[in-house]
């Protein structure tokens, strides 16, 4: 009977080891696949970091081409209120000839 509980104890750690081999594998493919994950991860940051860069420039130019055109209307306003003002006094003066 001795004999009989030991055989099935040794049974037993075999089943039991087997299945701790198994599972090392599993963590280690799953560690695998994080390390994976984890470079990806990585790789996305760098992309989104590339691409913040680039909508910063993007605001930026945005800012500067609405600031100019925003100059270039007031200079046009100006320019025009100018030309109306100088043409009623040539006006003005030809009438008074």
């Amino acid at each position: 009977m001795a004999k009989a509980s030991d055989d099935l104890m040794l049974k037993i750690l075999k089943e039991m080891r087997a299945d701790i081999k198994d599972v090392r594998g599993d963590v280690a493919r799953l560690d695998a696949t994080l390390n994976d994950v984890r470079r990806h991860v990585v790789s996305l940051d760098l992309r989104v970091e590339a691409l913040d860069e680039k909508v910063e420039m993007i605001r930026e130019g945005t800012v500067s081409a609405i600031g100019l055109a925003a100059n270039a209307s007031r200079a046009h306003v100006e320019l025009h209120r100018q030309i109306t003002d100088r043409t009623k006094r040539v006006e003005k003066l030809e009438q008074a000839k």
